[in-house]
């Protein structure tokens, strides 16, 4: 009966240690500082242009700063919250109407808005790696953010082209109705990586497909790709 009795409490205290050995996130600060590239409405020249008749302009892309926070609530589940700026360039009606045509593209004053919003990260690892020390993440993450652009509507306007690639464009006609709303909002999922050296600090990125514009009604933007320092703690 004694043996039985330890060979039950052995069973547990196994069991329990196996448990306290598996990777787990619950409890888990994470905070990451990402960088990524956000198509805005204003143009840029190709650096390289396949035939004639492709139009040699693209939509510029502006840095997207973002600072995040991320806390495990469960073994594998990860809540966040960001902010950050976004660089776009503002045109009012007065420097819109004075561009040259051979001064085409222009270029216009810059800006900052102020970026939001929240998230949560399905992390993997958790599901069947069992060393604790594991300097690996791999998470599918979810994002819904927004964005408040002041300087829109009024007496700033936009500069759109209907003849860009459809790629790029929302309207095939060119009839754009304007939107003057200055909250904008993004969202999508994806997928993402991070590695830790010594298991503190590290580098993650993040490739994401959804809503990424915050010129909808002028500029399609499917995909967000982000990269930049993590640490855990």
């Amino acid at each position: 009966m004694f043996g039985k009795i330890t060979l039950l409490i052995a069973c547990m205290f196994l069991v329990n240690f196996s448990y306290a050995q598996n990777l787990s996130i619950k409890g888990r600060w994470n905070i990451k500082a990402g960088y990524s590239l956000y198509k805005i409405f204003t143009l840029d020249e190709k650096l390289i242009t396949i035939d004639d008749d492709e139009i040699p302009f693209k939509y510029k892309r502006k840095s997207n700063l973002r600072l995040e926070v991320n806390y495990g609530v469960l073994k594998w589940l990860e809540i966040s919250g960001y902010v950050g700026l976004m660089n776009y360039e503002f045109v009012t009606l007065e420097e819109w109407e004075n561009v040259e045509t051979w001064d085409f593209p222009h270029n216009y004053p810059d800006a900052f808005a102020p970026t939001f919003g929240v998230g949560a990260n399905f992390q993997i690892l958790p599901l069947f790696v069992r060393n604790p020390k594991c300097k690996w993440d791999f998470y599918i993450p979810v994002r819904y953010g927004g964005c408040y652009i002041s300087k829109w509507g009024g007496k700033y306007q936009y500069n759109y082209n209907p003849e860009m690639p459809l790629w790029d464009n929302v309207s095939i006609s060119g009839e754009v109705k304007s939107n003057w709303n200055k909250y904008r909002h993004e969202y999508g999922a994806g997928i993402g990586g991070a590695y830790y050296i010594k298991n503190i600090v590290g580098f993650y990125l993040e490739v994401m497909g959804g809503q990424f514009s915050y010129f909808p009604e002028l500029v399609r933007a499917p995909y967000s790709i982000r990269a930049g320092i993590t640490a855990k703690f």
